[in-house]
């Protein structure tokens, strides 16, 4: 699976004219893989934009959350001519967890549906680079329970595969819980099961462990 995503590497801004109308845009970088966080900054963005630009009126925008999670809007605009192509933005440059909003000031002349489109495109594109883009990475947890002398096989195999521990407890076994990049979890836990002695639960979305969901973490 999919588990480095590229994002913004802080917040950036735009300005495009066009024949005397100015598009002023905004990019924001929301919670790494936490939807509902997610959606509650970008309630809370659009808001900071529209106090800022109260005269406005269109605040067009998109957001794109992951793979299959995104929405345009095109706040009055002729349909298509808005938040289509500043999703086209996200997209051109894949990125994910990411607002982006563009607020218009009509300047006197009709600009057509191209003339949105390129406008409204270019202000998102100028609010992108300014902020400058990064990776982050989905991670997994995976709990692994083991009897002490197994110590050494766990331990190398989580350092081959970078991981990181959380916590360590110990009672009659040896518990760790660790998260590890989310496209190398099925395989470093089948490895594991694969040792007499070892018990592995996770990650969220292999059926064999019991797990549903996934609850995927950022690095």
């Amino acid at each position: 699976m999919r588990d480095a995503f590229p994002i913004l590497a802080g917040r950036g801004e735009g300005l495009h004219k066009a024949k005397g109308s100015k598009f002023h845009g905004y990019a924001f970088p929301l919670p790494f893989a936490d939807d509902s966080a997610a959606e509650d900054a970008v309630a809370a963005c659009l808001n900071e934009v529209k106090e800022a630009h109260h005269a406005a009126r269109h605040v067009c925008y998109a957001w794109q959350f992951g793979p299959d999670r995104h929405r345009a809007a095109d706040d009055g605009e002729p349909a298509g001519s808005a938040g289509a192509p500043i999703h086209g933005v996200l997209r051109s440059n894949d990125l994910h967890w990411t607002l982006i909003a563009v607020v218009r000031y009509f300047g006197g002349v009709k600009l057509g549906v191209g003339g949105l489109i390129e406008a409204y495109r270019a202000a998102g594109q100028d609010a992108v680079q300014d902020a400058g883009t990064t990776e982050s990475l989905l991670m997994a947890p995976l709990t692994i329970s083991y009897s002490p002398d197994l110590t050494r096989h766990v331990m190398q195999a989580v350092q081959q595969e970078d991981a990181r521990i959380t916590e360590e407890r110990y009672t009659d076994r040896s518990i760790l819980d660790i998260q590890v990049r989310a496209g190398r979890a099925m395989e470093l836990a089948q490895s594991l099961r694969n040792i007499h002695g070892i018990e592995v639960k996770g990650p969220p979305w292999d059926s064999t462990s019991g797990n549903s969901g996934p609850e995927l973490k950022d690095h």
